[in-house]
C-alpha cells in the first residue's frame, strides 16, 4: 500500500479502496495482463466474465464520467494514478484464491528486462500474501484462449509445453 500511497492521494486511494470493496467486485474473477493490448485483454476478460483493473475501477477509468480524473490530470500524473489503482488492485486481489494474468506464450511470457507494471508493481503484491493461485494464460496461441495453468506457488508450465 505504501506504493499506491506514492501515487495516489489519500482521498483517491479510499475512493478507490471502497469501488473495490463494493457488490460489482467479484471475487477471484479478475484478470491481470502484460505484454498485449489492453483492448485484447478487455475482450478476453468480457468473453469470460472477469474484471479487468479497467472494469473493477468502473467509472474512475470511463473519460465520459464526472468520477474519471483523467481529463484533470496531466499524461505522467494519470499514469501515476493508474500504477497507484494497479498497485490496490493487485493487493485486493491478492485477499482471495486465485488470479488469470493474460500474456504471451513461453519462453515470452515477460519482459526480459522488466519494467512493466505487472513485473514491478502487480506481482510482487500478489505473491506477497503467499496462498493466491496465479494462472497464465495465452489468448494469442489459437486453440489456447482458454487453456489456464498455475505458476505460482507452484509453477506449472511443463503443462503448458506438453500441450502446446
Amino acid at each position: 500500500l505504501e506504493f499506491a500511497l506514492k501515487c495516489l492521494t489519500l482521498d483517491e486511494a479510499v475512493q478507490i479502496c471502497r469501488r473495490f470493496r463494493d457488490n460489482t467486485w467479484r471475487p477471484d474473477c479478475q484478470v491481470m495482463w502484460t505484454g498485449m493490448p489492453r483492448e485484447h485483454a478487455q475482450r478476453w476478460a468480457d468473453g469470460h466474465t472477469m474484471q479487468t483493473l479497467t472494469t473493477a475501477m468502473g467509472p474512475f477509468m470511463d473519460p465520459e464520467h464526472p468520477s474519471c480524473l483523467r481529463c484533470k490530470k496531466s499524461a505522467p500524473a494519470w499514469s501515476r494514478y493508474v500504477k497507484g489503482a494497479s498497485a490496490l488492485f493487485a493487493y485486493h486481489i491478492s485477499r482471495g484464491k486465485r488470479v488469470v494474468v493474460l500474456s504471451p506464450p513461453p519462453p515470452d511470457r515477460f519482459h526480459p528486462c522488466g519494467g512493466t507494471n505487472y513485473q514491478e508493481i502487480e506481482e510482487p503484491i500478489l505473491k506477497r500474501g503467499g496462498l493466491l493461485e496465479i494462472e497464465m494464460v495465452h489468448p494469442s496461441v489459437n486453440g489456447a484462449e482458454s487453456f489456464r495453468y498455475q505458476i505460482w506457488p507452484v509453477d506449472m508450465t511443463c503443462l503448458w509445453v506438453e500441450s502446446f
